[in-house]
This record gives C-alpha cells, sequence and structure tokens, in this order.
C-alpha cells in the first residue's frame, strides 16, 4: 500500500519532525509599546481640549467684561452731557430732559435718575432709579460684573468735568479692574 506521508501538526515526543514554526502576529512588548505611545497620544489630546476650554472661558469673561463697561460708561455719559443739574452728595444723583428716558413721561418733563450699584441676584450690580413728575420712581438692574464699590462716587473736577470710575471683577479672586472715564456736562462746560 502506498501511503502518503502526513506530517503531524503536533511535535513529536522524540523531538523528530518539523521544527516549530514562528508564531505570527504582535508580541507582548510590541502591545505595550504600542498602549503607551496611543496612551501619551490621548493625553496630549485631553490637555489640548483643556487649553481651548479655559481659552475660550477667558476669552468670553473679557468680552462679558467688555460688554460691561461700555454700557455703564456709554449710560452714565450720555447723562452727564446732558444733565440739567448733577449732585454728587450721598448718591449720584442727575437731572436730565426727558428724550425717550421714559416712555411714561410727558416729553417736556425732567427725568430724575440716581446710579449705584449694589449685590443683585448674586453678583454687584449698577442699579438705576428713575422718576419724573407723572410716574412713580422705579429702580432696574443695568449692568452686573461689578466688585464691590465697584461704581465710587463720581468727581467733579470743574468746569462741567466729572470723572468716572468702574471697578470691574477681576479673573483673579479678590481682585478689581479699575477704569477711570471723563465725562463734559455740556451745559456747564458752556457757561
Amino acid at each position: 500500500m502506498n501511503r502518503r506521508h502526513v506530517q503531524s501538526v503536533f511535535p513529536s515526543p522524540s523531538g523528530g519532525g518539523r521544527p516549530p514554526r514562528r508564531h505570527r502576529g504582535f508580541s507582548l512588548i510590541e502591545l505595550m509599546v504600542a498602549l503607551v505611545i496611543g496612551l501619551i497620544i490621548i493625553l496630549g489630546a485631553g490637555q489640548l481640549f483643556l487649553m481651548g476650554f479655559q481659552t475660550f472661558r477667558q476669552t468670553e469673561l473679557m468680552g462679558n467684561k467688555q460688554a460691561a463697561l461700555t454700557f455703564a460708561a456709554e449710560t452714565l455719559i450720555r447723562d452727564i452731557r446732558r444733565a440739567s443739574a448733577i449732585d454728587n452728595g450721598s448718591v449720584f444723583n442727575l437731572v436730565v430732559p426727558n428724550n425717550g428716558d421714559l416712555a411714561s413721561c410727558d416729553a417736556e418733563d425732567e427725568v430724575t435718575k440716581e446710579y449705584w450699584v449694589e449685590e443683585y441676584d448674586g453678583e454687584h450690580t449698577l442699579m438705576l432709579k428713575a422718576s419724573c413728575p407723572t410716574v412713580a420712581e422705579f429702580t432696574e438692574p443695568l449692568v452686573g460684573g461689578f466688585s464691590d464699590n465697584g461704581f465710587p462716587m463720581p468727581i467733579d473736577l470743574g468746569d462741567g468735568v466729572w470723572q468716572l470710575v468702574f471697578r470691574l471683577q477681576s479673573s483673579v479672586q479678590g481682585e478689581f479692574d479699575e477704569f477711570t472715564f471723563h465725562a463734559v456736562n455740556r451745559s456747564a462746560a458752556v457757561n
């Protein structure tokens, strides 16, 4: 009988036969090196994400601060420019002609406005109290983001020039950013 000799995949106990085949694939060390490289890449991507997120938060904070400062400065400077009377006694008080400031007041009425900073909804906010002869006074928040004592009493520098100081919350806890503006009351400057 003609028998074919089929080689066994199992080595013979006597050690004869084919030499064992090399395994194909990755060794344990190669897999561990690949895992370490992957971990380094993931950590780098995480750091990049966190830096981007922190930059976004700082940019958003700066934008909010800029918006608060712009609105507060424009509002107060506009009122100082056109005020017929300004008093910086215990509160900053202005009397301005009604140019649409209060729709419920008559056009010829004079509007009395007071500005100060107080805590409102958990943050220091520039507040406005307004009234005219035909409407009872009301108080409303204008803009937040101020620090404690964020609007010290404006200083009359003479000849209708007023110095306004705004102290806004800083990104550093317990500190503030201070901004100084000058406004000119038109009627006092002309006289």
